[in-house]
């Protein structure tokens, strides 16, 4: 999905005669120190009541640049996973870790950043040598790979961002399970339905598409197993009607003098030997099914699985909004609602191989989301910052938003999900117990009597609350406070 129609010139971005330096110059960003700043900077900024977070300079129809890297600001696994080891003997993790740094500073003025220094770093890695490059998703992948390529010489190689896929593969006609194959990803793609309107309105959810990911998949194609067994009752049947020479009567070719047929009873039972030998094999190797070639393949019906046998620290899902139209013969973009909640559970998505699939929780870090149609329009970007809060990235523009307004934008291409930290369940109890034991009990018994609801048992130790409920609530208590708590409980709980 293309930002703009214009494509920006990426060669010359950081040259002088760049509209970086040429429009905008009063919002470059001081704070960088490692950046030249560009001709005609002016000494001073407006002053702002609050301290605010910068955005980024686009020089033009970079607007797709710009939204990926904000919210990718926004995961601290990433911004651990840039010093260690330290970024500074690597020039795009060294660059990318300044830059999020400065993202994630608030200073007292509006101010804005520069990409430059990226790019340079991104340029010297041989990142986009065309400059039809406008697509959030691609210019992401191509910076994770950039990254990777990077740390090649290194062991940790693995991103915050990776993780792997298990595909499984059976054939329904003989039973055959292919070999597990795993695959890295640095995102799921999710498919929207298709929209016969242009701007539909119908929605759909996030668990709905992810769930289309791990459904079994029917594929017809050809299977090897199935194809050596034909070959194997083909050859039966061959030496079965195959017979020795001595047994066969004269044919008028013998008669005349020509040569007797020779005996291939042999070849063909060496030849089924060794098919059978190979489908004696749990799995058939390629290998062995290239060195047998059976003159036919036999086509099946196989069923296909995914599952994630490796979740990632932060989990990047692209909601693939191209769609082509017969009737025009053109790709358009989908307008369906994309409805997804600020956190989610992988554990339906997850190997059963993997200890504590179930209870792996992701919180939504950041959002981008597209404006326009399949070829023009602009991206932005929605991230969370200092823990609960939220804003809304538009380039050089940055507004505080609520989570309400940023699960309200349907119209997603990109959501960034960080993992939570495992919580160890059994401490958790411990602690509430011990917690729990320093305040004293509320028992409660059946009464009719409303006016003698509340009774005080003991003003030392504990307070007595009568209902018919016939239960226990357990409710921190101050006999100081005695009269407000149980105000607040005949209001609240009664």
């Amino acid at each position: 999905m293309a930002a703009a129609k214009i494509a920006p010139d990426f060669l010359n971005l950081w040259t002088s005669r760049s509209p970086l330096f040429l429009s905008d110059s009063h919002r470059w960003d001081r704070s960088c120190a490692d950046h030249l700043p560009p001709p005609n900077v002016p000494s001073t900024t407006p002053a702002m009541a609050d301290s605010v977070l910068g955005g980024l300079v686009n020089p033009g129809n970079a607007c797709f640049l710009n939204s990926v890297l904000q919210a990718m600001a926004s995961s601290e696994s990433l911004a651990t996973f840039l010093d260690s080891p330290p970024s500074a003997s690597l020039p795009l993790a060294h660059e990318l870790r300044t830059l999020f740094t400065h993202l994630n500073t608030r200073v007292p003025a509006q101010h804005t950043h520069t990409t430059v220094p990226l790019l340079k770093a991104l340029r010297s890695k041989r990142w986009m040598d065309d400059s039809e490059q406008q697509d959030a998703h691609e210019f992401l992948l191509s910076l994770l790979d950039a990254l990777r390529t990077e740390r090649a010489s290194s062991d940790n190689t693995m991103l915050p961002f990776d993780g792997l896929l298990s595909s499984r593969v059976v054939c329904q006609k003989c039973g055959e399970e292919q070999t597990v194959k795993q695959i890295l990803f640095s995102s799921l793609e999710l498919s929207v339905p298709s929209s016969s309107p242009l701007f539909s309105r119908d929605s759909v959810t996030l668990e709905s598409m992810l769930a289309n990911v791990v459904t079994p998949e029917k594929l017809e194609v050809y299977c090897q197993r199935c194809s050596l067994v034909a070959a194997e009752a083909h050859l039966q049947r061959l030496i079965a009607h195959a017979s020795p020479p001595s047994s066969r009567s004269p044919s008028p070719e013998s008669e005349l003098g020509s040569k007797p047929r020779p005996d291939i009873a042999p070849i063909l039972r060496a030849r089924r030997s060794k098919i059978i030998s190979a489908l004696e094999k749990p799995t058939i190797e390629d290998a062995d099914f290239e060195k047998l070639k059976p003159p036919r393949l036999v086509s099946s019906t196989k069923v296909k699985q995914v599952a994630i046998s490796r979740t990632p620290s932060m989990l990047v899902l692209h909601v693939n909004r191209s769609e082509y139209d017969a009737q025009l013969g053109i790709a358009r973009k989908s307008n369906t609602r994309v409805e997804f909640s600020e956190r989610i559970q992988l554990g339906k998505y997850v190997s059963d191989q993997i200890e504590g699939g179930d209870e792996t929780w992701y919180r939504l870090a950041s959002t981008v989301v597209h404006f326009g149609s399949h070829s023009f329009g602009h991206y932005i970007a929605y991230r969370r910052v200092d823990g609960n809060s939220w804003v809304r990235v538009s380039d050089g523009d940055v507004q505080p938003v609520s989570t309400d307004d940023v699960l309200s934008h349907g119209n997603v291409v990109l959501l960034f999900y960080e993992r939570e930290p495992a919580v160890d369940f059994a401490n958790v109890e411990k602690d509430v117990i011990e917690e729990e034991t320093k305040w004293p009990l509320y028992d409660v018994h059946d009464s009719d009597d409303m006016s003698d609801l509340y009774s005080v048992s003991s003003v030392e130790s504990s307070i007595v609350l009568e209902s018919a409920t016939n239960g226990r609530i357990k409710v921190p208590i101050n006999t100081d406070e005695c009269e407000c708590y149980m105000q607040d409980i005949r209001t609240n709980v009664l």
